[in-house]
């Protein structure tokens, strides 16, 4: 996965320098720079390290190889130091072909001719570096899973340290990657997470660092100390995490709606396993949730449009009893009884599919398979922000579009002109999000456009009864007209 794409003149950015007066930095693009997920770039973590004293002291190891080239077998890679004291310590990676997983065991052999005590401790690092210019970076989150308990940290939960037990694997992961690790012994992992400084995205935060603590071992002489662990170091892909083990794509995070989003996620990449293009396999998932959801909307729409044409009615009420707020609710309320309308039944609707909005959402921001993902002309990268504002303005283009189309009863002022303004709002709103995102929104509101057209015309003006005591049975839409006589003998 490559750090970054080729940067782009980005209208917005170059808006906010204008007010800001602050020049937006030059993101650093190297084409052939990959991901750093297994350690912070910084000279304290570029010695491998052992915690030899309080004061601390580096180490060197040596290597077996210089250089690994994977075919279509493991190969092995073995690392070994003696310390001052005479143990040796050894560290033996293994690396398999086409996979993320990567096999490590921890040896440690007493050779000093006496008895040592040894405090085990390894360091997993603090993950990868924030990626500059990425769409809504995230630092990186100490994660563990316990007695399938997920729990995840961030810098505010680890300002200082948190100590775990018997966890399943515990690692660090941001928006996109993930670096975790469990025991392959008997052994559990038992370990923390504490607070490291690092810089993000132009500010100093506490992100976890990763250790496996284990209790302190005496080794008499020629006797060894020794754990085996199992790594995953790369992108967060459901099926590569759930190889790794069964519960870890929990550390997809997919939120509150991870029971929605989870399939539809699913359904998108099964989408783009036949058309290719992901941008196209979300236009097809946003027809087909929206066809789905078409009974709802249906009905929510003419809900509002037969409260539409009750409004005139309802604005006369308030009229007649605006001094008696009591009478007014009764009488509104037995209008809308003799209409047989629910004053909910347009907002019920429209409520129930929020949840699936959400869920789609929370399903298309994690999702890696977008990232750096083209879609077409100039949309090179769907999880990046449209750089030409064309997605967010066509958004708020539709959305104004579908406002004025839908009927809408009788609102309070004030609330009025927060609708009005909404599109601009959602506009603004969606200026930073992912293309992918706005894509979605876009496509779905030209089709409540073209479902309230339809609506719109198909369907009769709404009949609406008079309020008792004022005659009964007359369209609100109709004048009144006189009975005619039936023909036949008089």
């Amino acid at each position: 996965y490559k750090y970054s794409t080729k940067p782009r003149f980005n209208v917005t950015e170059f808006v906010f320098s204008l007010f800001s007066g602050d020049e937006e930095e030059e993101r650093p693009y190297d084409p052939d720079r990959l991901v750093n997920m297994a350690g912070d770039v910084s000279d304290s973590n570029s010695i491998w390290k052992l915690d030899l004293t309080p004061e601390s002291a580096n180490v060197n190891y040596q290597v077996s190889k210089e250089s690994i080239n994977l075919g279509n077998f493991p190969e092995n890679l073995e690392m070994k130091s003696v310390l001052p004291s005479g143990l040796e310590v050894y560290k033996y990676l293994t690396f398999f072909p086409g996979s993320y997983k990567i096999g490590l065991e921890v040896k440690v052999i007493n050779r000093t001719g006496s008895q040592q005590t040894i405090n085990p401790r390894l360091n997993f690092g603090v993950g990868g570096e924030a990626i500059k210019g990425e769409t809504l970076p995230q630092p990186r989150v100490g994660i563990t899973f316990i007695e399938e308990d997920f729990e995840k940290y961030d810098g505010g939960d680890v300002e200082n340290v948190v100590s775990f037990n018997n966890t399943l694997w515990a690692g660090l992961m941001d928006k996109y990657f993930i670096t975790v690790a469990k025991t392959t012994d008997e052994s559990k992992f038992n370990g923390k997470l504490q607070p490291y400084k690092s810089d993000f995205d132009g500010k100093e935060l506490d992100i976890p660092q990763l250790h496996y603590v284990d209790d302190p071992i005496r080794l008499e002489d020629n006797q060894e100390y020794s754990r085996t662990f199992q790594l995953y170091i790369g992108p967060k892909v459901e099926s590569r995490l759930e190889d790794y083990d069964y519960y870890l794509p929990q550390a997809m995070d997919l939120g509150w709606f991870e029971v929605l989003a989870r399939p539809l996620l699913g359904l998108l990449r099964w989408l783009q396993g036949y058309v290719v293009n992901w941008g196209i396999a979300i236009i097809i998932l946003t027809i087909i949730v929206r066809t789905a959801m078409f009974p709802l909307a249906f009905k929510g729409m003419t809900s509002m449009r037969k409260m539409q044409a009750l409004s005139p009615k309802i604005n006369a009420l308030r009229e007649k009893h605006k001094g008696d707020k009591e009478r007014l609710n009764k009488e509104i309320m037995a209008f809308y009884s003799q209409n047989k309308v629910n004053p909910m039944g347009g907002c019920l609707p429209l409520l129930l599919q929020i949840p699936i909005f959400i869920a789609l959402y929370q399903a298309l921001l994690p999702a890696i398979e977008l990232r750096h993902t083209p879609f077409f002309l100039f949309w090179t990268d769907l999880s990046a922000n449209d750089f030409t504002l064309i997605l967010p303005i066509l958004m708020g283009v539709t959305m104004f579009a579908q406002q004025s189309l839908t009927p809408t009863p009788t609102m309070d002022p004030t609330q009025a002109k927060i609708m009005k303004w909404m599109p601009i709002m959602m506009v603004l709103f969606f200026l930073n999000m992912p293309s992918g995102l706005v894509l979605y929104w876009v496509v779905s509101n030209v089709i409540s456009v073209g479902q309230q057209l339809v609506i719109n015309k198909a369907m009769p003006p709404a009949q609406v009864e008079e309020p008792k005591g004022k005659g009964k049975g007359k369209a609100a839409s109709e004048p009144s007209k006189k009975a005619k006589p039936k023909k036949g003998k008089k």
